[in-house]
């Protein structure tokens, strides 16, 4: 079996504009790699097949194994961009640490990984440039999931331009159910706020990154909606006094993010004291890599 791991995402920013004719929505994120990773193997077979193998963060019986995953997709599209007529069915193992319909991309880091894997298993040879041109008729997360480190991501979020690396940061990930679908929380979005939220230029949200990224940490045009559907969610991004968790891409997954693994620390208290799963992890610089 040959192997591919990619990494989960946040949305440090994430601003959006208004449903565009094509369906679409403009957006304007910076998104940040966590050290924390999907993994997803592949094997010649008869027929097409998933299996999935979960850690127990959160329940994955949402995850669908058929033709719907983004693993198939990958497929599909990766034959389909390398002129094979016919590919050789796959079995798919897919190892999930990333809670599904969290707001972290957890879906798109299988998509990654499975590219990454087949491009090896059908011996294709793809460099990673054209992998991404693959990936973003995939999902607009996937070429980041691709790609990792830390990006600023327009269009639909696949347009990535690579920025500096951060210090490293420790990262709490505060997990609730029920997840959210991302088209859920993007119609509510729409309903909510139809003229959108793309209140900076990239360039102006590249510029804020370098200067003063607390000026625009956590702002997310999607936040909003996510509250609307899960009322919930608002109380528990307040419960550690005088700070706030932020939403991560649709939700429900919360963020909180500090130098001092100490102060990490003590916030998880917080969460772990009303009955949360969380999780402490840290920003990355890797992106999808093959594993022996």
């Amino acid at each position: 079996m040959i192997s591919a791991i990619a990494p989960a995402k946040i949305n440090l920013t994430f601003l959006c504009g208004p449903l565009g004719a094509d369906g679409y929505h403009e957006v304007a994120s910076i998104y940040q790699a966590l050290d924390f990773f999907e993994q997803v193997g592949v094997e010649p077979a008869d027929s097409w097949q998933i299996d999935l193998i979960s850690d127990g963060i959160q329940e994955s019986a949402s995850v669908p194994t058929d033709s719907s995953n983004l693993v198939i997709r990958a497929a599909e599209e990766l034959a389909k961009f390398a002129g094979l007529a016919t590919a050789q069915p796959m079995r798919f193992e897919i190892r999930k640490q990333v809670p599904p319909a969290g707001g972290m991309a957890g879906g798109s880091a299988d998509a990654a990984a499975a590219l990454l894997a087949l491009n090896s298993a059908w011996g294709l040879g793809l460099a990673v440039p054209e992998m991404m041109k693959v990936a973003a008729n995939i999902g607009a997360d996937v070429p980041f999931s691709l790609l990792g480190g830390t990006a600023l991501g327009t269009g639909t979020g696949a347009n990535l331009e690579p920025l500096p690396a951060l210090p490293q940061q420790q990262v709490l990930l505060v997990f609730s159910t029920p997840g959210l679908s991302t088209a859920a929380v993007f119609k509510e979005f729409d309903r909510l706020v139809p003229d959108g939220d793309l209140t900076m230029s990239p360039k102006s949200l590249q510029e804020a990154f370098g200067a003063n990224l607390e000026s625009i940490l956590g702002r997310n045009s999607l936040a909003t909606a996510a509250f609307s559907l899960r009322p919930d969610l608002a109380g528990l991004a307040g419960l550690v006094p005088g700070k706030t968790a932020y939403v991560s891409g649709s939700g429900p997954t919360l963020f909180m993010i500090s130098e001092d693994l100490s102060e990490i620390e003590q916030w998880q208290q917080v969460f772990l004291g009303h009955g949360l799963k969380t999780l402490v992890t840290q920003t990355t610089d890797r992106g999808a890599e093959l594993i022996s």
